[in-house]
C-alpha cells in the first residue's frame, strides 16, 4: 500500500482527501501544521507527500526549505495541493523538489486518488489542473 503524508490545516479538507485514499487502500498520516510534518518526515518514509503551501505559521515551502526531499528521501513524490495560486510560490516549490503543483479547487478526492495512482504507476487518469513537472509523468 502506498504511504501518504498528508499536511492540511483545513479538518473538513484534510478528512476529506485522507478518507478518500484510504479507500482506495493509501496508508496515510494526516497532520494539520508543517511543524508536524516536518518531525513526520525526518522519522519516517513517505511514496508520496501532499502538501499545502497555505498553513498558518510554518508555510508549505518552509517545510521544504527545512527538509531537502531529494537528499533524504529521492524516492518520496512531493505534490503541492493548495488553492495558492502564484508562479512565483509554484517556481519555488518546484526547485525545492514538489513534482506537481495541484489546485485543491480543481481536484475532488477522486481526481486526486487517480492522479496520485498514475504518478505512483499504477494505471488511472490524472487529475484536472495539474501543472508542472506532473503534467509530463
Amino acid at each position: 500500500m502506498p504511504s501518504v503524508l498528508l499536511v492540511e490545516d483545513d479538518d473538513k479538507i484534510r478528512n476529506m482527501y485522507a478518507f478518500a485514499l484510504r479507500q482506495e487502500g493509501f496508508t496515510v498520516t494526516d497532520v494539520g501544521t508543517a511543524g508536524e510534518g516536518l518531525s513526520l518526515v525526518q522519522e519516517n518514509t513517505y511514496d508520496v507527500i501532499l502538501l499545502d503551501m497555505l498553513l498558518s505559521g510554518m508555510s508549505g515551502l518552509d517545510l521544504l526549505r527545512n527538509y531537502n526531499v531529494a537528499l533524504e528521501a529521492p524516492q518520496t513524490k512531493v505534490v503541492a495541493l493548495t488553492n495558492m495560486e502564484s508562479e512565483a510560490v509554484e517556481a519555488k516549490a518546484t526547485d525545492l523538489g514538489v513534482v506537481a503543483y495541484l489546485n485543491k479547487a480543481n481536484n475532488e478526492p477522486q481526481q486526486l486518488v487517480a492522479f496520485l495512482k498514475k504518478l505512483l504507476g499504477e494505471s488511472a487518469a490524472p487529475a484536472a489542473g495539474a501543472t508542472g513537472v506532473a503534467d509530463k509523468a
